[in-house]
């Protein structure tokens, strides 16, 4: 069974570096453009199945792909990004500044720190991934699946089918809107692509109406 992983496009959030978290934010400017790339290039691709995360940013990047609701999608809140807590809006930047004893314990050890009122990375991957294993259980083994999700759920369920420790999960985060591949055989996971994003470095072209002219091709920047 071919999985592919999504992770949401661009927010304004995501910009400026700030924790996002269950924050429920829109997609911004840049997202909506690496949104109609990715409805591109899957425009012709094979999918079976496709289950998304419940937050808005992850529905509005599922929207192009999901054109004319060509595919029936599941949405789960056991697919949500990692619960930051108050950490939520709170800059990268100023988090270095005034928390940083925090910061290298969750780097050190994610799997089990918490962060203040928020949860802990062995707590996301576990949601994450007992969701995803039970829910594949039930599918015909040839599917392709397309799960829309978050960097944190991706990265810690990457990281931990590669047989690493949660603490080396930076090595598997991803771009926005960055595509990952595993297939999932016999209840286990093998790591195929990560991070693939060439579809977002493209200038494609797509049919647009313009009044007076009728159908035009334009270039997705």
């Amino acid at each position: 069974m071919k999985i592919i992983f999504v992770r949401h496009c661009e927010t304004d959030w995501n910009k400026e570096e700030r924790c996002q978290g269950v924050t429920d934010l829109e997609l911004n400017p840049n997202g909506l453009a690496q949104v109609k790339k990715l409805g591109v290039y899957f425009k012709d691709k094979k999918v079976d199945y496709v289950f998304c995360s419940d937050l808005k940013r992850a529905k509005e990047t599922l929207n192009e792909i999901n054109y004319n609701e060509r595919f029936k999608v599941v949405y789960s809140d056991k697919l949500r990004e990692m619960d930051q807590g108050e950490f939520e809006g709170l800059s990268l930047s100023f988090l270095r500044q005034k928390y940083a004893d925090e910061l290298r314990i969750w780097r050190e050890n994610p799997e089990n720190f918490r962060l203040p009122k928020g949860e802990t990375l062995g707590e996301v991957r576990d949601r994450s991934l007992i969701y995803i294993k039970d829910t594949l259980k039930g599918l015909p083994p040839e599917s392709t699946v397309l799960i829309v999700t978050h960097n944190l759920v991706i990265a810690s369920i990457l990281c931990t089918i590669s047989n690493k420790e949660l603490k080396f999960f930076a090595d598997f985060t991803t771009e926005s809107g960055a595509i990952s591949e595993a297939t999932f055989s016999n209840n286990d996971f093998t790591l195929d692509i990560l991070d693939f994003v060439d579809h977002l470095k493209s200038n494609d072209k797509v049919l647009k109406f313009v009044d007076g002219v009728g159908e035009v091709e334009v270039e997705i920047r």
